[in-house]
């Protein structure tokens, strides 16, 4: 009888599952308690040297939500405080540690919680810092980039800064008072610029918040202010650093636009000093200003703005509205707010900040009420509109319109300043411009009864094609090329100032008699080119019945310097006319008035030549018979 074979049973299977199971407890076991005594034994094994200090107490959770609990940690390097912590947490993710060391990513942490942190963050002009990992390999060393904190809440502490490549330097300092009001205050620099902010909340803030993260906004006030302005705040925000979810009233006041938006990053003109106010919102990267209401010198803005940090190069979008916008409150921006530094010349000389338009890009649309040109001698222009495009250093101005339809200054300018140097475009059309309502020099004070009431009247025409090159209006101007024409139809012009013009002393007594009328313009037009700075008119004509004038010389904006002559010659009989071209020559800053001193001395020799036959006879010099000449058309209706 055979005997039941004896089953061997395996135990060991089940003595690696039960031991893998007391492993996976124990490790639990220590996650939840945070690994005692791991984090400073790792310090001590390989930071000491790097000059980190825990807490032995620190507690290091490694598997469900990687984060440390510190009591307190310390950093030194090079004599250096750099960092001293108390109740601190950090907590990462282990992909973006990986990253850090093994791609040279910026260090990135989900959430840095402080009871209180003292700082010093510091990189020099390369991007090196202190707190780079000391290396016993003589490389060199990367430039250190900005970590990236998710979200970062410190209850109190210091941050010494001075860092180069933001153009930061200062001290910060932050903290909650016994009512559990939130403060802080940063005393410095920002690119170049004094920089003091002062900051409280209603309850502790943190600096830095994720997107998403659904925390309760509190209340905040915030007060800027540096050597361009000051900036004050009133509203809410759930994080301050990187103003999550902030919503409130803002005030901003300074001696230019351009001073208070080159710390921020914000391209804006030079401007006269300016007060606006308006709502300001942000999440996420995306700042807007609604409801504006600016007053920039003596102009009056309004309108609504976009500021969008999101994409590669920061856009701002929105429209500028109001008026009147006076043209002298922006000629700061072109330098025309301080006396050329060239002796004898009036075109303004200060290179303008055109580096400041490739920081960012812009579409603005323009839509203001009224152009103020700043001189009692031209008359306002409305309405105003076109469309501000600034793209990578490329600022246009397109679909200019000042004026109606019926009557207009239209076209487009363009600076392209990504070129060495920087180039200018300007092409400008004028279209039926009633000349007597824009030019009040124009007009006659007190015209007697029956006068016009205009020296010179009609709708101008014009067509202006230039461009140029420079850094200042100066160079620009002195650097023109292109074509300048201008037609006046249906015009007429006062018969004593025609009369004036052509020095006829008996015709201008006359008319002066008699009172004065208007004479009807046969043409009136100027056809002239500017080269390298010089504008030579082609054609300058003024045509009527009684007389012809015409514009011969040249003006130099290269030298600021004009050589012009108005020759006159009368169709009528005259019995006492000098008859002399009138000369206007000079410096702009002082140009000097006068007759043709060779055409002026030729009667003079005649007159007294005629004056030793017999002195009446001396008058015969200043007789004029006129000439014959047709009316001439220029053409146009």
């Amino acid at each position: 009888m055979m005997r039941p074979r004896r089953v061997v049973r395996r135990r060991w299977p089940w003595g690696l599952a039960a031991g893998l199971i007391a492993l996976t407890g124990m490790a639990a076991h220590q996650e939840q308690q945070g690994w005692p005594g791991l984090a400073p034994w790792l310090v001590g094994r390989v930071a000491v040297a790097q000059g980190l200090q825990l807490s032995p107490d620190t507690r290091l959770h490694l598997l469900v939500q990687p984060r440390l609990l510190a009591p307190w940690l310390s950093l030194q390097r090079g004599g250096l405080t750099l960092a001293q912590a108390q109740d601190l947490e950090l907590a990462w993710r282990w992909r973006d540690l990986w990253r850090w060391q093994r791609e040279g990513a910026a260090l990135r942490l989900r959430r840095v919680h402080a009871e209180r942190l003292d700082l010093d963050w510091r990189r020099d002009a390369a991007g090196h810092s202190p707190w780079q990992t000391p290396s016993a390999e003589p490389v060199q060393a990367a430039p250190l980039a900005l970590p990236v904190i998710e979200e970062l809440r410190l209850t109190q502490g210091e941050v010494q800064l001075d860092d180069t490549p933001l153009r930061l330097q200062g001290r910060a300092r932050f903290g909650s008072d016994d009512t559990q009001r939130w403060h802080a205050e940063l005393s410095g620099r920002l690119n170049g610029q004094a920089l003091q902010l002062q900051a409280q909340a209603s309850a502790p803030l943190a600096l830095l918040k994720p997107a998403g993260a659904g925390a309760e906004p509190a209340a905040v006030s915030l007060s800027l202010s540096g050597a361009g302005g000051q900036v004050s705040f009133q509203g809410e925000a759930a994080s301050l650093l990187d103003a999550r979810a902030l919503s409130g009233r803002v005030q901003v006041s300074g001696s230019s636009l351009q001073a208070v938006g080159r710390p921020l990053g914000v391209t804006l003109p030079a401007t006269a000093p300016f007060r606006l106010a308006g709502r300001l919102q942000h999440d996420g990267g995306l700042w807007r200003l609604d409801e504006l209401q600016a007053r920039v010198g003596a102009s009056r803005l309004d309108g609504q703005f976009v500021f969008d940090l999101r994409g590669a190069r920061p856009q701002l979008r929105g429209q500028l509205g109001g008026g009147p916008l006076k043209l002298a409150d922006l000629g700061p921006a072109v330098g025309a707010d301080q006396r050329p530094g060239r002796p004898g010349r009036v075109l303004p000389d200060r290179p303008m900040d055109l580096p400041a338009l490739g920081a960012m890009d812009a579409q603005v649309a323009v839509r203001l009420s009224q152009l103020d040109f700043g001189s009692a001698a031209l008359a306002p222009l409305a309405p105003v509109q076109a469309e501000l495009n600034l793209e990578r250093g490329r600022l246009a101005l397109n679909g200019l319109q000042l004026g109606t339809e019926s009557a207009r200054l239209a076209g487009d300018m363009v600076l392209d300043s990504r070129m060495d140097p920087p180039q200018w475009q300007v092409d400008l059309s004028v279209q039926d411009l009633p000349l007597e309502r824009w030019v009040r020099g124009l007009q006659r004070r007190e015209p007697r009864a029956g006068e016009p009431a205009a020296w010179l009247s009609g709708r101008l025409r014009a067509q202006v094609q230039v461009h140029g090159q420079g850094r200042s209006t100066a160079q620009l101007l002195g650097s023109l090329d292109g074509r300048v024409q201008a037609q006046l139809v249906q015009g007429r012009v006062s018969h004593l100032a025609m009369e004036a013009a052509g020095l006829d002393a008996a015709q201008a007594l006359g008319v002066w008699l008699r009172g004065d009328d208007g004479l009807a313009l046969d043409c009136a037009r100027f056809d002239g080119r500017f080269t390298r700075g010089v504008l030579r008119p082609r054609v300058a004509v003024v045509d009527n019945a009684d007389s012809r004038l015409l514009l011969s010389g040249q003006l130099d904006l290269n030298r600021e310097q004009l050589d012009l002559r108005v020759t006159a010659r009368p169709k009528d009989f005259s019995p006492l006319a000098l008859r002399a071209p009138i000369e206007v020559v000079g410096p702009l800053a002082a140009p000097r008035v006068g007759l043709q001193a060779s055409a002026l001395g030729g009667r003079a020799l005649a007159a007294a030549a005629l004056a030793l036959v017999a002195p009446p006879a001396a008058l015969l010099a200043l007789v004029d018979t006129g000439s014959t000449l047709p009316p001439l058309s220029c053409g146009g209706a």
